[in-house]
């Protein structure tokens, strides 16, 4: 049967057959060790943690119990699952795929270690968030923390001993950073006194390791207000002796835990540093850096909700597709007039074949977007000139929102569609659907919300280095179109995306032009900007599927292959023709002279 979790053939298909790591990546620079069987391997590895250990751990599909932490007398407790789960994972050596060797990792190109990521997202968001905070915590330690105790820590949250977080949002200061109140004292022995409270901290307490390192905003008393003055500053849940051991208790202490509408297995925290005066942090950079510091891990952060968005999508997909091979009601439109026809699977129902074309189509091209931004990644770690490695920076500059909004917009379109294909019972906890749904939506929210991204999109990214890294990612789209005019099966849609494509140009240009005369036509039309501007290039990820699988047909494959090849050209005309093709009639709509929503009265929104 096939799994309901995963799917490694897809991922292949994207790495080796689509992007052609083994030509671009595999056997250079810090590659050079590494090649495509030990990647098949470890994508299979993968795959077999997610269906034997990882999945099993979210809620049973027999019972359905909820599975969620725990706050009692103070302390947090994560679902006893979580345990071994997490034991298996950090022994398993995933917490560091694509690390250097040098602090114990694998050294693998980060689009493999998104790949895997994927796959164990799809089975459990909410553990995945331990390991996936620690992950970005510890490079920040890596790369920001010049202190004796540096290498001990990063021994210890890679190879698991110790997890870590991010502590930003504040009590009404969420996405305006800026606004934070916690503060840090300077101590005579280069150490600050930490005082605030930081709230909806993921994975922020909890009883999985025996110590948590925090890295926390806070401003130095005396220093500027606004993101300017802010710091940075590690702080662990347990103070570490000058010799590695473990102290006393840092003062760092665990408010409460929310109750949410998914991720329920994820300690959502709000935490309370120095409330006794006895919290004690070290200072990672330099003094005033902590935003240019904290933004490492926000990225990181950001390309990894994403990659949630991706999972999840995949996920929900996948068991509506295994659903609707199954569940036998009615009979097929064609045998309607007989009386004697028999009920068939719904996935002969036409309505229920557009909600899984449809979703296999979003799912496709959203996980090509964001594989193709971890691709954009490890092509710059590759480069070999100056040109080129601003080339491959432009693009995870250009792509890091629209990886972040889109990927986890469309997971809530996907999501949705899964449960309307199962029907009442999608609804009912007795199938996963409804948890995937749930889990999903908080991917929107989270490491800046996806409005904040669309405003950074429009607002900063399409104008930086004068336009260039724009251009430079809608260029990169033209050898596909081409490849795909010369294709006559293919012809029709690749002109449909490079419409598109220009009719987002076209509106950047008008909005430029806006943002000095009518600011607010470009500031209400960013969110649909970003979901245009997605579009069209999904559009083009879905012609260099399309024109793979066309070359791929054209070798005689097997009929199982050839089933594989046929779905991504059919998936491919399928978004193109019914999503990217409205791109162009969206983006004249959006430059037009419309703002009722900043003229109407706030009074005027009452029922």
């Amino acid at each position: 049967m096939a799994s309901q979790w995963v799917d490694v053939r897809d991922l292949q298909f994207l790495l080796h057959e689509v992007f052609r790591i083994g030509d671009e990546l595999l056997g250079k620079g810090p590659f050079a060790d590494h090649d495509a069987d030990m990647v098949n391997m470890v994508l299979d590895q993968a795959a077999k943690f997610t269906e034997n250990d990882i999945a099993p751990s979210y809620p049973d599909e027999v019972h359905r119990q909820p599975v969620e932490a725990v706050f009692k007398d103070g302390k947090v407790s994560v679902p006893e699952a979580y345990h071994r789960l997490w034991q298996l994972y950090a022994e398993g050596g995933w917490l560091s795929v694509s690390d250097s060797p040098d602090v114990g990792g694998q050294g693998f190109p980060a689009i493999i270690a998104a790949a895997v990521s994927q796959m164990f997202l799809a089975g459990n968001q909410a553990f995945l968030m331990y390991p996936g905070l620690t992950h970005g915590a510890a490079r920040l330690v890596e790369d920001f923390f010049q202190h004796p105790l540096r290498d001990l820590i990063l021994e210890k949250m890679y190879n698991g001993a110790w997890t870590g977080t991010m502590c930003l949002t504040e009590p009404g200061a969420g996405s305006d950073v800026g606004a934070l109140k916690t503060s840090a004292r300077k101590n005579p022995d280069g150490t600050y006194s930490i005082t605030g409270t930081k709230c909806f901290i993921s994975a922020g307490d909890h009883n999985l390791t025996e110590n948590i390192i925090h890295p926390v905003l806070a401003r130095i008393e005396g220093d500027p207000p606004g993101t300017k003055g802010i710091s940075i500053f590690v702080v662990p849940k347990i103070r570490i002796n000058p010799d590695g051991s473990l102290g006393e208790p840092n003062d760092v202490n665990t408010g409460g835990i929310e109750s949410k509408m998914g991720i329920h297995g994820n300690a959502t925290c709000t935490l309370n540093f120095g409330e006794n005066g006895k919290c004690i942090g070290w200072l990672m950079g330099e003094e005033r850096e902590g935003m240019k510091v904290m933004f490492h891990m926000m990225n990181e952060e950001r390309q990894g909700v994403g990659t949630m968005g991706v999972a999840l999508s995949t996920a929900a997909y996948l068991h509506a597709l295994s659903y609707a091979k199954e569940r036998v009601q009615g009979v097929n439109v064609m045998q309607m007039r007989d009386p004697d026809a028999k009920a068939c699977p719904i996935i002969q129902h036409p309505d229920i074949r557009r909600m899984l074309l449809k979703m296999k189509s979003i799912t496709e091209a959203i996980k090509a977007l964001a594989l193709y931004c971890y691709y954009a990644m490890d092509r710059l770690r590759v480069a070999e000139t100056d040109a080129e490695k601003d080339k491959w920076q432009g693009m995870i500059e250009m792509l890091t929102p629209i990886v972040k909004a889109y990927c986890t917009d469309m997971g809530d379109v996907v999501t949705s569609l899964a449960v309307q294909t199962y029907g009442g019972y999608g609804y009912c906890r007795e199938y996963p659907v409804e948890q995937l749904m749930r889990d999903n939506r908080i991917n929107g929210i989270y490491e800046g919300t996806n409005g904040i991204q669309a405003l950074d999109l429009l607002g900063r990214k399409l104008g930086m280095k004068k336009g260039l890294y724009f251009m430079t990612l809608l260029g990169e789209t033209q050898a596909e179109i081409a490849k795909a005019k010369g294709n006559e099966a293919l012809k029709a849609e690749a002109e449909t995306v490079e419409k598109a494509l220009n009719a987002c140009a076209g509106a950047a240009m008008q909005f430029s032009k806006l943002m000095r005369s009518n600011p607010f036509v470009p500031l209400i039309a960013a969110m649909d900007y970003l979901h245009c501007l997605s579009e069209s290039l999904c559009g083009w990820f879905h012609l260099w599927m399309a024109n793979t699988a066309t070359e791929k047909l054209a070798a005689n494959p097997s009929e199982t292959d050839k089933a594989f090849y046929t779905g991504k050209i059919e998936g491919a005309k399928f978004y193109i023709n019914r999503t990217t093709a409205l791109v162009p009639a969206k983006c004249d709509v959006l430059v037009q002279d419309e703002i009722s929503c900043i003229r109407i009265p706030d009074e005027a929104f009452a029922v």
